[in-house]
């Protein structure tokens, strides 16, 4: 009796706080289907009583007798996904929703926030519930909150906002989790999908209650004149020792157009002001203010503060409340020496790998240096077989990536685990040198360790050709979007293009493609045998890795990234270097890598296919030759088979040995002489 009457008091209070909807579930039925009999809900494809809806269910309640219930039939989530619109996209006043949660152990749970009344148009929030008991929060742009939540036991979920000074704040419990501001400050329905996302640590396996949903809004009469300030962060990440600009967003809370007002902010005990004029915000309206060349992070600064006065030349707005900002933020202090490597899976193809663009764009401009990204193409022209198939071997879908070889994840979000690594230790630190002859496109890499913790020898080096700036004008060459249209949401890069506005395949005379993986030696996972003996704390050796440059690549956009590998196949770290910054660091002779890596030009006399291979293969030359000699490699540089012609043109051969890396030597009478990587599946 003394729980029925805690749980009455419970939805009594639940009823009073969300007047403007509260639903416990309790005067519907078993087995009645959310979307059919509650106005309020629907489905993503606007579709209840289908296998998209969910059911009342008996078996679990927060207040008796009645939740609804979502369990996961696929470890990518679904196929239940169901809405409940809160009747209008709301982006002034006081927003509050509330349910009660019930997650099952080893399980998860997924839930976000849609921003517009159209779902699927843009996301504010999104709020993951691992199988780990961890719940993280993120605005689609960055984790903004990640504690932990109670496992097999019903507790409250609470979201505050205040839509006003774009301040959102989340309670488990009553007990405040962190609040922030939100990239995209509106709110307009929630979405239940069953998932545990594998991005996020997930075990792919989702089930879960919920019960006594309520959310409220409370509107806000616009003053005659209010300036707010809604946004206030930094234009790229909070890299310590890096000049950063900060941003304010501006907007008129008011019912009078804004035409001029001074802004100040307050960094590390510093002050810079800006007086803006001629300028005209509409009521409702939006304007963004950059202070450049920015302000230096510094590694005890934590907080940056932003102020408006002077609004239309008055002294004072219609509210007070809303006239500063301050940011809390932690810098992000990288180990110096450490370059982490992040490797997207993508591919021409492929309407969803724009995405992975966008990451590694934003990857390159903010973390310069300590940082580089890798574009691993799969069956387009710039697609490199042989790292196709190695990252193939580790990602389930595109596009994927990995950072330092990790699990497989969401490019949209690397940049938390970018984040940890950047400040973990490596075991060497990795120089880049080089020597190239021009006439030849004969280039020679050095890749130098110096040990800061000793490693066995089963540790491994690899070096990657990526290039940027690279065009095509063949049908290859054209992006497949799926962001056109804006149905899927905003998709903008740091240049400012909105992939929502391109169209649903980008042309290729439209598309430049950065960070292309052009070629890895000797292969994915390294060459064995680089520290036969060891190395200790302060050993130091160089790997030296060759390549024959296809004609067509573009030196002055080459980047030369050196991978060194752990027992395991991670990455412990990395380096990056231009072709000219290695030039200037000098090559230095040690070790070389048992095969040297010759990369044809698309035009060579010297043609190779099919390419992968199951046994035979053929080889096609320009011209017929007196005499032909053809040698078969393993990655351990041992001949497995060998073969010599006499006045031939085409030869076909087979391939002995296991599936794997081979690499075929051709030498022709005339000492012209190539080789090639080859995949025998």
């Amino acid at each position: 009796m003394r729980k029925a009457l805690l749980s009455l008091i419970c939805v009594i209070f639940m009823t009073t706080s969300f007047a403007q909807y509260f639903q416990n579930f309790d005067t519907l039925s078993y087995g009645d289907y959310i979307g059919i009999k509650d106005p309020a809900w629907t489905t993503w494809l606007n579709a209840p009583g289908t296998s998209e809806d969910a059911k009342v269910d008996t078996l679990k309640s927060n207040s008796p007798n009645n939740s609804i219930y979502f369990a996961s039939t696929a470890t990518t989530g679904g196929p239940q996904d169901v809405v409940l619109n809160f009747g209008s996209a709301y982006n002034t006043g006081m927003f509050e929703y509330q349910h009660a949660m019930y997650i099952k152990q080893n399980k998860g749970a997924y839930f976000n926030f849609q921003a517009e009344t159209i779902i699927g148009t843009t996301w504010s929030l999104n709020c993951h519930f691992i199988n780990d008991s961890m719940m993280y929060i993120d605005d689609v742009t960055n984790i903004q909150i990640s504690t932990q939540y109670p496992v097999e036991t019903w507790f409250i979920f609470k979201l505050k906002v205040n839509l006003n000074t774009n301040v959102w704040e989340v309670f488990i419990d009553s007990v405040s989790k962190g609040s922030f501001q939100n990239t995209v400050n509106k709110i307009a329905s929630i979405d239940y999908f069953p998932l545990c996302d594998a991005g996020y640590g997930g075990n792919g396996l989702s089930e879960f209650w919920i019960d006594d949903v309520g959310f409220d809004h409370t509107p806000y009469s616009l003053p005659t004149v209010n300036a707010a300030i809604s946004n206030l962060n930094f234009e790229q990440v909070t890299i310590a020792g890096v000049a950063n600009p900060p941003i304010v967003k501006v907007r008129n809370l008011g019912t009078t157009t804004i035409t001029s007002f001074d802004l100040e902010i307050d960094y590390n005990g510093n002050q810079v002001s800006k007086s803006i004029s001629s300028v005209s915000i509409p009521s409702l309206g939006d304007y963004d203010v950059k202070f450049i060349p920015g302000v230096v992070i510094d590694n005890n600064a934590t907080f940056i503060t932003a102020n408006i006065t002077a609004v239309n030349g008055s002294s004072g707005d219609g509210d007070s409340l809303d006239d500063s900002k301050t940011l809390n933020f932690i810098p992000i202090t990288p180990v110096p020496g450490k370059v982490v490597i992040v490797e997207e899976a993508t591919g021409t193809w492929c309407g969803w790998c724009p995405r992975g663009t966008v990451a590694l764009e934003y990857l390159a401009r903010d973390y310069h240096g300590i940082a580089q990204g890798i574009a691993v193409h799969n069956s387009d022209p710039m697609e490199d077989f042989i790292y196709n198939a190695g990252i193939n071997t580790y990602i389930s879908g595109y596009p994927s990536a990995l950072v330092e070889r990790g699990a497989d994840i969401n490019p949209a979000s690397i940049f938390p685990t970018v984040n940890t690594a950047v400040t973990t230790p490596p075991t060497a630190f990795l120089i880049n040198g080089a020597r190239f002859n021009s006439t030849t496109k004969l280039l020679e890499v050095s890749i130098t360790a110096d040990f800061k913790a000793a490693a066995n020898n089963n540790w491994k080096m690899a070096c990657v050709l990526v290039e940027d700036s690279i065009k095509g004008t063949t049908s290859g060459y054209s992006q497949s979007n799926a962001y056109s249209g804006g149905n899927n949401g905003d998709l903008i890069g740091p240049d400012g293009i909105n992939w929502a506005n391109l169209p649903s395949s980008v042309p290729a005379s439209q598309m430049v493609y950065n960070h292309v993986a052009r070629a890895i030696s000797p292969s994915f996972t390294g060459q064995t045998n680089c520290f036969p003996s060891g190395m200790g704390i302060g050993d130091t050796t160089s790997i030296n890795f060759t390549f024959k440059m296809d004609a067509n690549w573009d030196t002055a956009n080459i980047h030369i990234v050196g991978m060194l590998l752990k027992p395991d196949g991670k990455i412990d770290n990395g380096s990056t270097s231009t072709i000219a910054e290695a030039l200037a660091n000098g090559f230095v002779e040690g070790v070389n890598v048992s095969v040297t890596e010759i990369l044809p030009a698309p035009d060579a006399s010297i043609k190779i296919y099919p390419n992968p291979v199951s046994d035979n293969l053929n080889i096609d030359l320009a011209k017929t030759y007196s005499t032909v000699s053809v040698e078969v490699r393993n990655t351990m540089g041992q001949i497995v088979s060998s073969y010599t012609e006499n006045s031939v043109s085409k030869l076909n051969i087979n391939i002995d040995g296991e599936p794997g890396i081979y690499f075929v030597s051709v030498l022709t009478n005339d000492s012209q002489k190539e080789i090639f990587k080859v995949i025998k599946l």
